[in-house]
């Protein structure tokens, strides 16, 4: 069976160390539940509390921007 390289920032391999995480792929979050909330929900609900010029500027973003 082969086992696949997990690189571990420096906070998970001094969690790792402490003991905090027990596994390397503990690290990686896979069995984390998921969000609640869709990260487009949330910012439709911040676009109403907006000015009108305010949701112009944020539609004309560039893509990249998020």
């Amino acid at each position: 069976m082969k086992k696949r390289a997990v690189y571990l920032s420096r906070v998970d391999r001094e969690r790792l160390e402490r003991g905090e995480i027990t596994s390397a792929e503990e690290a990686l979050h896979k069995d984390d539940p998921p969000a609640r909330r869709k990260p487009g929900q949330a910012e439709s609900k911040k676009k109403t509390a907006l000015s009108q010029r305010d949701r112009e500027i944020l539609e004309d973003r560039p893509p990249h921007w998020g």
